[in-house]
Formats: structure tokens, sequence, C-alpha cells
């Protein structure tokens, strides 16, 4: 697993050296999906990868946390890390939001 790639000078060469090399071998990386990111990427890898989108946490996430009340939910958000903090995040959830 790679961890925000978009960190990288040319994440997708690594990719790519990966899926060409090594073409048994799944690797999992994640990042933002912003546009700043993915301009780093200079190759579509296209045929390479699959996209996986994650989405908010849902009911069935919610029963799995032992955390079922939504006025938590609507006021702390769908990500794990803002629904699971005591306290609401709110310097960490205006950083997530002036990214997109």
């Amino acid at each position: 697993m790679l961890d925000e790639i978009r960190r990288l000078p040319n994440p997708s060469e690594l990719l790519k050296i990966a899926a060409d090399h090594y073409p048994n071998i799944q690797v999992l990386a994640t990042g933002s999906s912003t546009l700043g990111a993915s301009a780093k990427f200079k190759d579509t890898l296209a045929g390479r990868k699959r996209n996986v989108w994650l989405t908010p946490m849902c009911l069935e996430d919610l029963k799995d946390a032992q955390h079922t009340d939504l006025r938590h939910r609507f006021l702390h958000g769908g990500l794990p890390p803002f629904f699971l903090a005591e306290r609401f995040p709110e310097r960490d959830v205006q950083e997530w939001m002036d990214a997109y």
C-alpha cells in the first residue's frame, strides 16, 4: 500500500513500473483526488489501474462503529476521522473543505 502517492514527484512512473514488471502484485495507492494532485500524473496508466471510490460512512458503517446517532453523523460528517473525533475537528474539516 502506498498512501498519499501524490507526494512523489512522478507517481505514475512508479505505478507504471510496478504494473509492467510485477504483474502479479497488486498495489493499493491512495491519496487526494483534487485536481492539483492529479496534475503530477504524467501517464494515464490506462489498462494498468482500477479506480475505487470510497464513500462517506453509511448506516451500516455507523452500526459497525456502534455509533448510530444520525445527529452526530450530520454534525461531524461522514469521513471516519471526523466522525470518530470526540470533539468537532473544525480546523481539519475546514482544511479538507478548502482542498475542494
